[in-house]
This record gives C-alpha cells, sequence and structure tokens, in this order.
C-alpha cells in the first residue's frame, strides 16, 4: 500500500484560513512587548512555515515581508495554490511538497529567523514530530523564534473521545466520496446522541461540540477531526522536547498576559508563588482549562530592561484598522466581557485615526497627553489583542514589500470575480493579512482601475455578479442588486478605502 499520506487526510483541501500570528513580524512584537529580545529582519533574512496548507498566510507574509521564505506541505493541491500564489506576488518564496522527514534532511535550506507551525503539532505522528525537532535544531539560528499552535490538555481531555468517535466512523464506511462519507458519519453519530448514550450525559459538552462541528465546511471538519494521527499533549511535555532542539519557551503569541484578562485574583495570587516557569505555565492551562495554546520558543531567550522595551514600543508606529467609533469598548475573557474604560481609550482611538489613519508612534502621543508610560503601552496591548490596532514596520522593511504586496493583492482581488475563498489581503505596512470581503476586493480592484464613484464602482460590480451568477446557473441573489450594491460602494469609499490606503493596500 502507498502510505505516502502517513494517515493524514488528504481527500479533499484544507480552508483558505489566516493566521496572523505565523507572521515573523507579529510573533517579534509579542515578544517585545512582554520583555524579550528579538531578531530584527532585514532583506536577507529568512523564514520558514512548516505545513502551511493553502499557502495563504505563508504568501501573505512571504510578499510583506523582508527576506526569503520557505515551506514545506506534502499534499500536492495545497502545494500547486502556494506555488501559484507566490508566483503572482513575485516574492522570494520557495515552497515544496516534501514530507516533514525529506525536509529535515535538505541541505540547501540557510539558517532561519523564524519557523511557524499553526495547529500542525496536534495532527501529526510522533515521528514527524522528531523531524520538526531536527529541522529547528539544524536551521533555526541563535535569537531565531518557533511559533508553535496546537490542541492542550487538559482543555481537551472531556471533549477528546468525540474526535475518536467521528474518526472511528469515518475510518470504518467505505462508501461513497470524501463528502458523502464525512456527511455519513455525522448523520450516524447525531443518531448515536439521539439514542442517549451514557456518556453524552456524563460529558455535558459532548453533544454541544458535536452540534458545534456539524456545522463547520467539511473540508474543516475532516482535517481537525478525522486524520489517523491526533496526539493531544501537555504544554509542559511540548517544552520539553522542543529544549532539545535549544529553544526555549519565551511567551504566548498574545499580546497581553493571560494572568491580566482571564485569571481571579486568588489564581494570580497562587500563581505568583511558583518560581519555575514552565511549571507555573502548566498550572495556568488548568486554571485556564485550555484547549489550545499559541506558544513561541526562542533558541536563545533574552530579557530585555524596562528601557530597552519601552524605547522600541515608544519609537514603532502604530496603525488603526477600523473607525474609531466602531471599536466595542469590550473586550472578551474567561472571566467574562471586560469593559474598556472609555476616558483612557477614546483618546488614544481618536489619536490614532487622525490624518485618515496615519500611522503614529506612541511618543508623538505622550507629547500631547499626559498619561503613565506603563499605562500607555497596557492599552496598545489590549487593542493590538483585539486586533483594532496594528504594530508597524519600518519605512524600509514597507520600501522592500510593496510591490509583491501590490501583486498579491491583485491576483486576490481578480479571484474574487469567480469565488469568495480568500478574505485577505497583504499589507505592506504591517507586514500581515487585513480582513477585506470579497465585494469589498472587488471595489478595490476597480477603483485602482480609475472608478472612483460609488454609483459606477456599483454599476461594474454589477456587471461581475451577473456574469458568475451566469457562470453558476443561477439567478441574482439579493445580495447582488445594483441598488444594494452602491449602498456597499459608499460605505466602501467612506469607511473602508481610508483605511486601506492607510495600510498601503489602495
Amino acid at each position: 500500500m502507498n502510505d505516502w499520506n502517513e494517515g493524514y487526510f488528504t481527500d479533499a483541501a484544507y480552508s483558505y484560513g489566516y493566521y496572523r500570528e505565523l507572521s515573523p513580524n507579529f510573533m517579534r512584537w509579542c515578544l517585545l512587548v512582554k520583555g524579550f529580545a528579538a531578531p530584527e529582519f532585514a532583506a536577507d533574512s529568512c523564514h520558514c512555515e512548516l505545513g502551511y496548507g493553502q499557502g495563504l498566510s505563508a504568501n501573505i507574509h512571504a510578499a510583506a515581508t523582508p527576506g526569503r521564505f520557505f515551506g514545506t506541505d506534502f499534499l500536492p493541491a495545497h502545494a500547486a495554490h502556494a506555488k501559484e500564489l507566490a508566483a503572482a506576488s513575485g516574492a522570494n518564496a520557495k515552497f515544496s511538497e516534501d514530507s516533514f522527514e525529506d525536509f529535515a534532511k535538505r541541505y540547501d535550506l540557510p539558517r532561519l529567523d523564524s519557523i511557524g507551525l499553526h495547529g500542525t503539532w496536534t495532527w501529526i505522528s510522533e515521528k514527524n514530530r522528531r523531524n520538526i525537532i531536527e529541522i529547528a535544531r539544524r536551521h533555526i539560528k541563535s535569537g531565531g523564534m518557533l511559533y508553535n499552535s496546537y490542541n492542550c490538555l487538559p482543555g481537551w481531555a472531556p471533549n477528546a473521545p468525540l474526535r475518536e468517535l467521528l474518526a472511528l466512523c469515518h475510518s470504518r464506511l467505505h462508501v461513497g466520496d470524501a463528502g458523502e462519507r464525512i456527511s455519513l458519519t455525522l448523520r450516524l453519530v447525531g443518531e448515536m446522541l439521539e439514542a442517549e448514550p451514557a456518556y453524552a450525559a456524563f460529558a455535558p459538552h459532548f453533544r454541544a461540540l458535536f452540534g458545534q462541528i456539524k456545522n463547520q465546511k467539511l473540508s474543516y471538519i475532516a482535517h481537525e477531526y478525522l486524520n489517523r494521527d491526533w496526539d493531544l499533549m501537555y504544554f509542559a511535555d511540548v517544552a520539553e522536547l522542543l529544549q532539545t532542539a535549544k529553544l526555549d519557551f519565551a511567551t504566548t503569541a498574545a499580546p497581553v498576559d493571560a494572568d491580566t484578562l482571564h485569571l481571579t485574583e486568588k489564581a494570580r495570587h497562587f500563581l505568583s508563588q511558583i518560581d519555575d516557569r514552565i511549571m507555573r505555565e502548566q498550572l495556568q492551562d488548568y486554571f485556564l482549562n485550555r484547549q489550545f495554546r499559541k506558544d513561541i520558543y526562542v533558541r536563545g531567550v533574552r530579557r530585555l530592561s524596562n528601557a530597552q522595551v519601552y524605547e522600541k514600543l515608544l519609537s514603532m508606529r502604530y496603525v488603526l484598522l477600523m473607525p474609531a467609533a466602531e471599536v466595542p469598548m469590550i473586550l472578551n475573557s474567561v472571566l467574562g466581557q471586560l469593559s474598556l474604560p472609555k476616558d483612557t481609550y477614546r483618546p488614544l482611538l481618536e489619536f490614532l485615526e487622525e490624518d485618515k489613519f496615519r500611522p503614529k508612534t506612541l511618543r508623538e502621543y505622550l507629547l500631547r497627553e499626559d498619561t503613565d508610560l506603563r499605562a500607555l503601552g497596557g492599552s496598545v496591548a489590549i487593542l493590538v489583542e483585539g486586533n483594532y490596532v496594528m504594530p508597524c514596520q519600518s519605512d524600509e522593511a514597507v520600501k522592500l514589500v510593496k510591490k509583491s504586496c501590490e501583486r498579491l493583492n491583485a491576483h486576490i482581488c481578480e479571484r474574487s470575480k469567480f469565488d469568495d475563498a480568500i478574505n485577505f489581503l497583504a499589507s505592506p505596512l504591517t507586514g500581515c493579512g487585513v480582513n477585506v470581503k470579497g465585494v469589498s476586493q472587488l471595489f478595490l480592484a476597480q477603483y485602482k482601475n480609475g472608478v472612483k464613484t460609488a454609483d459606477k464602482l456599483a454599476e461594474a460590480v454589477h456587471e461581475i455578479a451577473l456574469q458568475r451568477a451566469a457562470y453558476e446557473n443561477r439567478t441574482e441573489t439579493p445580495e447582488e442588486t445594483l441598488p444594494h450594491l452602491t449602498f456597499l460602494a459608499e460605505r466602501f469609499l467612506a469607511q473602508e478605502l481610508p483605511i486601506l490606503k492607510a495600510l498601503l493596500i489602495a
């Protein structure tokens, strides 16, 4: 039997997701805001993503970050799509379909500033985790970063039997194509739950989780729950394995510490007594009942002084991603919704909105507002946590990546004439992806082609919608009518376009 896929689900391609945590720039900022040294990127920097799926995140970051990008995903359809996007952007990116074992044996890879893995660690065999460790050991340079996200214990423990049930049913059904087998699996498990097995009563979240799963896209269900390998691990065990590659845990890829947002005073007091960082982090997972971790490791973790941290944070520019008035003054946490003090956050948001969303430094803000430096740094971290604000790259970096971002975005916008699969564009300002829906991509493409008024934009996009409806042998939907498109075009010009210009996308 040809077991090239090693038990990984290959009958359907993965979804077109984008994850900012894989951005080398975002990793770097998370380290900085937590007080750790991070690599400086330049034209000769090198980055890698292992298990890149459709390659959307990898290509956005390759287009929007100075340097060279590498990556592998052994599913040929994924590799073909990633290479298509790389060819469109013209970025210095080489994406292969090597297995992790073959990739680990390559001698043409340079020393890397970063490696990213999103959701790969859980769904591969122990052998392939060892291959990833070998890749990191051989190629991450001193001071380089590794981002690793994975399903973890103890949070997943009560629901793990549901995954095993789905995988069992799917593996024993030998009818139809992949979609039919998944649909039949979901129906069978649903009927089983209707028959009221005792375990469903013992694990009250069992039924609710299945309700969430069955409403997901079939491709997501397949890759998330139906692979042969699906190993849940504790954080401490992962950290111990990665230490064999000289990688030390630094922080989570979240701008704000979990202690600040998600823990009670009693929990914070208990954890403050634990000196061992690995033990404290593992115990924290019990307090949070954490199911998914997003961790950053560094080859040679170094602490910065407070003066060094604040000098870098104050000198860096930040950009607002939405109108100030639309930023919700709440943040979700394990403890519930946390209210953000309006007298603290509104002046900062309005400052970032001024001058047509021009990126600004915190040093500029301090010159006009009498505020505590530490509090200001915490406020910005909260706003980045909520994805309302993003840190920016240097002007030198922007110059290096502007053209490749333009080419990639033009390609994605052209594709939006035919499908709505990709909802992100690359920002040379932030080095990350920005959520831009399909109809807004169409408006953007027409605007850059010289169509500047709402009625003309609507007419142009209406023609595209009619043509697409004809291709798909369907009638026009209410969302594609000319009056509705005119309304959307007016909103695009008034609200979205200024931000896209500030992000150097428009």
